[in-house]
């Protein structure tokens, strides 16, 4: 006799008992028998005579009766009226089971297992003969996507597997670091004509394999072996699915193989967040678009890749200002429920529109579909502290921490938000200890540079700010090395390196906001606020942070600042937060 899990639930054929965490439930006959069949039938369309003949196979009863035996099935399951958790009426037709059901040995069928809530999806290890990139990433980044927002789990990002792509790391090892329940690691091997798939589930806290499973699929078939794999891992992970979950959890964003493929590569470029790699990822979501126009995911990973440009002063606002917007409000108008393209829009809203409450309420849609979205947490809470409001900033930070704790930029983010809440002890104390856990990583040299002069450790914050500008590469930060030059009171070599980042201007682009902070730094308030304005109409980088950076302390009592604050933004955005 067969024992079936489900949801919570054991059903045992050999006793006829229907349990929940080892509680047994009362049913008829009849209602019992109703269940089994669905069961057995997992999944497929059963119509209303089928399931009468199983369960009443020598009597003539109406339909009634069924319809009786199916509502007191419900009310066992605990199914609220118009809920479809586990059995889903197919009008005029019959039932569907479709609740994920797990076939249990004796031994397994003792205990129901508990639903995991924290996951995290490997990068795929390719085997030979034939290795695609696309594969590696891109079959780990679909299947985040997917499991993301479903129940109650939460699922890393990609940015926090993404580092452990090409690394002889134990998966274990990697789920304990991860801070998560499960571990999914798998392998792909392809050839010509086939791809076969391997998986497992690892639970990290017992320290056992969970649940594997191999899959093949042709090698033109990859969306058929996506959504395979997508359901079996659902179901060996217990999720409390509803209906419309079920659904979601093979949504196909394109139908177009190549399109997909580059859309995997653009996400790969993404992670790596150098000036060239972004360039490149921009190539590739364009090459996906120019595929399927339709498709939502490439919009909104070009609008998000267009504002990490600006933002990291890889291309003028100018030039990918508009183009981000356009792309995240092109994927809402074909996908509304899509997280990542409110985030995006919410990024761009505040980068470069100025509208800083269309961006809280973008932040805030992108949570409500997902309240594990990670970006959305981490930008929210630069939002919120650029706005004024740093206890609800350090909130949101610390719950995307919890979400993804091996991430380094969101772990450099609240150093520098204790940086902008003049906490600098605090805030060198927090880098530093990302520093300890990444020496190479450019980020926390850059705002430890900043918070160790506002402390008076001149000479430690040349050193850091050197150390950024060599790590970040192209000259990137040497706006900073010329500033701790000037908070020194060192002018001459201030002066030197503001020459040479004049001269660079002239062929490269250069953030305004840089040069201000510079003359910021010499104490130059016309050619402080001169620049500014040129940020301003220009919608350059970081001129959001103007009302907490503190390096513009010395001129906010400058009848023009708040004229600036009104143009930025600032203020709308602090009147609406005391609203």
């Amino acid at each position: 006799m067969t024992r079936y899990a489900f949801d919570e639930f054991c059903l045992d054929e050999a006793s006829r008992v229907l349990s929940r965490a080892g509680a047994s439930i009362a049913l008829t006959p009849r209602v019992f028998d109703t269940l089994l069949h669905l069961l057995r039938r997992g999944g497929e369309l059963v119509g209303k005579d089928e399931l009468m003949q199983a369960v009443w196979p020598s009597r003539v009863v109406e339909e009634n009766n069924l319809d009786q035996a199916i509502s007191a099935l419900r009310r066992a399951l605990g199914e609220r009226r118009g809920e479809h958790r586990c059995i889903l009426t197919v009008p005029g037709r019959g039932y569907r089971f479709v609740a994920p059901v797990q076939v249990l040995s004796a031994a397994e069928a003792t205990t129901v297992p508990k639903p995991l809530r924290t996951l995290a999806v490997l990068p795929f290890k390719l085997l030979p003969p034939r290795q695609d990139a696309a594969l590696e990433m891109g079959l780990a980044d679909t299947l985040i996507t997917r499991l993301s927002g479903l129940a109650a789990l939460a699922v890393r990002p990609l940015s926090a597997v993404s580092r452990f792509s090409g690394r002889q790391h134990e998966p274990m090892e990697i789920g304990r670091r991860l801070g998560v329940d499960a571990v999914l690691d798998g392998t792909v091997q392809q050839s010509e004509r086939r791809v076969r798939v391997s998986m497992r589930l690892l639970d990290v806290a017992e320290g056992r394999q969970h649940w594997a499973d191999i899959f093949d699929a042709q090698s033109d078939d990859l969306f058929a072996l996506q959504d395979a794999v997508a359901k079996k891992a659902a179901a060996a992970l217990a999720l409390r699915l509803t209906y419309d979950q079920r659904i979601r959890l093979t949504r196909r964003y394109t139908e177009h193989p190549e399109a997909w493929r580059c859309y995997a590569l653009a996400r790969f470029f993404v992670e790596q967040r150098s000036p060239s790699a972004l360039k490149r990822a921009v190539d590739y979501f364009r090459e996906a678009l120019s595929l399927d126009p339709g498709y939502a995911l490439a919009h909104a990973g070009l609008s998000d890749v267009y504002t990490i440009q600006g933002v990291m002063g890889a291309r003028p606002p100018s030039e990918v200002g508009q183009p981000a917007r356009q792309a995240a409000l092109q994927a809402l108008a074909i996908d509304e429920q899509l997280p990542v393209a409110h985030y995006a829009l919410g990024h761009t809203l505040v980068q470069y529109e100025r509208d800083w409450v269309g961006a809280e309420l973008a932040y805030r849609r992108a949570l409500e579909l997902d309240p594990n979205c990670v970006n959305a947490h981490h930008r929210y809470a630069i939002l919120l502290m650029t706005a004024g409001r740093p206890d609800e900033a350090f909130v949101q930070i610390r719950h995307a921490r919890t979400l993804d704790p091996t991430s380094l930029p969101i772990d450099v983010t609240e150093g520098f938000l204790y940086h902008w809440d003049r906490q600098y002890t605090r805030s060198i104390e927090h880098l530093r200890g990302t520093l300890q856990r990444e020496p190479h990583f450019w980020m926390a040299h850059y705002w430890l540079a900043q918070a160790l002069a506002f402390h008076g450790e001149h000479a430690a914050a040349a050193t850091s700010a050197q150390r950024a500008n060599e790590l970040l590469g192209d000259d990137g930060a040497s706006w900073l090395v010329a500033w701790t030059h000037a908070a020194a009171g060192r002018q001459g070599e201030a002066l030197a390196q503001l020459a040479t980042l004049l001269e660079r201007s002239r062929h490269h682009y250069v953030p305004p906001y840089d040069l201000a902070q510079v003359y910021a730094g010499l104490g130059d308030t016309e050619r402080v606020f001169a620049w500014l304005d040129r940020a301003e109409r220009e919608r350059a980088r970081h001129l959001d942070t103007l009302g907490v950076n503190p390096i513009m302390d010395p001129f906010r009592r400058d009848t023009r600042m708040p004229q600036l604050y009104a143009r930025v933004g600032i203020e709308r955005a602090r009147t609406a937060a005391a609203d």
